[in-house]
């Protein structure tokens, strides 16, 4: 079903965009 993959999709880059702020800001954390 191509919602499925558009919301896999979009939590898949929301996770990798959240551990790479992590990683390039980890003061915050």
């Amino acid at each position: 079903m191509f919602l499925d993959f558009v919301l896999g999709g979009a939590v898949t880059l929301f996770l990798l965009a959240y551990l790479a702020y992590a990683l390039i800001r980890p003061e915050r954390f």
